[in-house]
This record gives C-alpha cells, structure tokens and sequence, in this order.
C-alpha cells in the first residue's frame, strides 16, 4: 500500500524487468543481469519508486529519475527515446531490455488484476 496524497491508501504493485548484461560493464562484473524494479500505483499508472542493479549511483539515479512520474504504458516511446538519446553507457541495450520486459510484465499484472 501507498499513501497517495489526499492521504488515502491505494494499491502498488512491484515489477521488474531483467536483461543480460554485457561483461564490459561494471554492474557486468558484479551480476550477469540487471534488474530494472518499480513501484506502480495501480489507480494512476504512475511509478512511485523505481530502482536498477547498475553499479553506479549516477546510472541508476539516471533511471529512476526517468521513471518516476512516468505511466510505462503511455510514456514507454518516451522513456525508450531518451534512453536511446542520451544514455551512453555500455549497458544501454540492457537497460532498454530491461524497460521492456517491465513493461511486459506491468502489462501481464494489469491482466490478472483486471486492469
């Protein structure tokens, strides 16, 4: 649960998104795959939260930064073409990979739960 902010609760759920990452890349060394997590309030469709497995705190700050606010469905070109645009870092393919999947699984929730 989320306190949204009239202070009602409402219903948040967790999705991840994982794409191999290539071995040039420092969260590469650490893990094989990077995992793109968020919190998606249901009745808005907006991430609340939002993390990644990369290794740097700017990288994952990069991120998060993008998702929050976001609605994945609508904003997914969005958030595709400046992750295209301006992330130069040789996990850019698995990150885009990992948004993907995100996607796909939000979508798979959103079914299940009726949505």
């Amino acid at each position: 649960m989320h306190r949204v902010g009239d202070g009602r609760l409402s219903d948040v759920v967790l999705v991840a998104g994982y794409a191999q990452l290539p071995q040039s890349t420092g969260a590469g060394v650490m893990w094989r795959h990077l995992t793109v997590i968020a919190r998606i309030d249901l009745d808005s469709g907006l991430v609340v939260d939002a993390s990644t497995t990369l290794a740097t705190p700017v990288a994952d700050g990069f991120v998060r930064e993008l998702l929050i606010g976001s609605d994945p469905l609508r904003d997914s070109a969005r958030i595709l073409a400046t992750l295209e645009r301006h992330y130069y870092g040789n996990g850019r393919k698995a990150i885009i990979g990992a948004f993907r999947d995100l996607v796909q699984r939000y979508e798979e929730c959103r079914a299940e739960l009726g949505g």
